[in-house]
């Protein structure tokens, strides 16, 4: 062991399959979303959280298919076809990036749990802004499947929540 050992992280490696928490969080019932299009599962099958930290990370392994300049929202396609938006906030589109910091790049392959967003909180939510969070499966590995998530009221960024 090395003199700086105890301060080195440990990194997890995750199954091609898993889908994790991508902050940390409180978990919101699809149906107390507050913009129709998430509540009503329109764009796939959804789970929404409350943010409680500033770090978003990948949901999965796979490809950095869509990083919107803005940070806003995300998409990750896994080996296995399935295909994962992450959208950050109602209508944090308007921001037009700003309080968004972006660490990944279209087009990248990205590990799960790996950082991909900063969010400050303070500058979003003060200019009026609900950072209600949503992880969206908009395409199924298999046709017809249902994803069941496995978490409680409360995630932490890492944590499997699907496998």
């Amino acid at each position: 062991m090395g003199l700086f050992s105890k301060w080195k992280k440990e990194e997890v490696t995750y199954a091609d399959s898993d889908i994790v928490a991508i902050a940390d969080a409180k978990v919101i019932p699809t149906n107390e979303i507050k913009d129709p299009v998430f509540a009503k599962e329109i764009l796939g099958q959804t789970i929404a959280f409350a943010l409680k930290g500033d770090t978003i990370v990948a949901p999965c392994n796979g490809i950095l298919e869509v990083m919107y300049p803005t940070g806003h929202a995300f998409a990750v396609r896994r080996k296995d076809g399935m295909g994962i938006l992450v959208h950050v906030g109602i209508n944090t589109v308007n921001l037009k990036g700003r309080g968004f910091k972006v660490y990944a790049k279209q087009g990248e392959t990205v590990k799960a749990g790996q950082r991909l967003l900063r969010v400050d909180r303070e500058i979003i939510e003060d200019a009026g802004y609900d950072l209600t969070t949503m992880l969206i499966i908009t395409e199924q590995a298999q046709e017809g499947e249902k994803v069941n998530f496995m978490c409680a009221d409360k995630v932490e960024k890492g944590q499997v929540i699907h496998s």
